[in-house]
């Protein structure tokens, strides 16, 4: 018998019992010793493995697999958050009444952010609060802070609930594609309220353009912000009913 042979014998001894394989192997190792042993041994190493008892993976080993696995997964599906954020500055800005276009190269640089942002839904951990924090920033930039000088006029109820309720309706789509990738395991915690955030930021950027008080402090504060932020809130919220009747990656 060759040494190729015998070192197949533990391979052997590991196949069903009536695997041709193995039978046609014992049938022409009868006649070798060595080749018997080897399959002798074969065999108990086999039974000891089918014994043993392996430790279950730690909660941490999981968490990295997971990771990993997300974000294989994550790039075949980035498209669908971003185009949902691109959808949501064009549409408010096709529909506007007025355009300010002066104001043209601040709202695609914001839109621009947005749609990146959202192209990272469920991957950025902080993503929520890297919108809020952009939108604060675009709305200190634009107007200033209300009580300092570039304050500009006071609040507007009936120009700012309309604001409010487009930043909310632009937040919708990139939410809705976020959700349905969330529901199959596909995002990580905390994704629904990136993606409302970055939808409310395009949505804020749209505004930038069709708002007539797009340069009013307390209006952007309280409206243009407070949208993102109310958005933000909202894809928490809707999360945490997912993760409460175990859909999604959060399960």
């Amino acid at each position: 018998m060759t040494d190729a042979f015998r070192e197949s014998a533990a391979a052997m001894a590991q196949l069903a019992p009536d695997d041709p394989e193995r039978v046609a192997f014992l049938e022409h190792a009868r006649g070798c010793a060595e080749c018997m042993a080897a399959f002798a041994e074969g065999e108990k190493l086999g039974s000891l493995l089918s014994r043993a008892e392996l430790p279950a993976p730690s909660a941490d080993v999981l968490r990295r697999a997971r990771e990993q696995v997300l974000a294989e997964l994550q790039p075949r599906f980035a498209w669908l958050p971003a185009a949902a954020a691109a959808i949501a500055f064009v549409v408010p800005v096709l529909f506007a009444r007025h355009l300010d276009a002066e104001g043209w190269a601040a709202a695609l640089l914001v839109a621009v952010a947005a749609t990146a942002l959202a192209a990272r839904t469920g991957v950025t951990r902080a993503g929520a609060l890297v919108g809020l924090f952009a939108s604060a920033g675009f709305a200190f930039a634009a107007g200033g802070v209300p009580g300092f000088p570039r304050a500009g006029a006071g609040l507007v109820p009936i120009v700012g609930m309309h604001c409010l309720m487009i930043e909310l309706l632009a937040a919708a789509a990139p939410l809705a594609a976020a959700a349905w990738q969330f529901r199959r395991g596909r995002m990580q915690p905390g994704a629904l309220a990136q993606a409302a955030a970055t939808g409310a930021l395009a949505g804020q950027a749209a505004l930038h353009l069709g708002c007539s008080a797009h340069a009013q402090a307390p209006h952007l504060w309280v409206f243009h912000v407070g949208g993102v932020a109310l958005a933000a809130l909202i894809g928490w919220m809707i999360e945490g009913r997912f993760s409460a009747t175990g859909w999604g990656s959060a399960a």
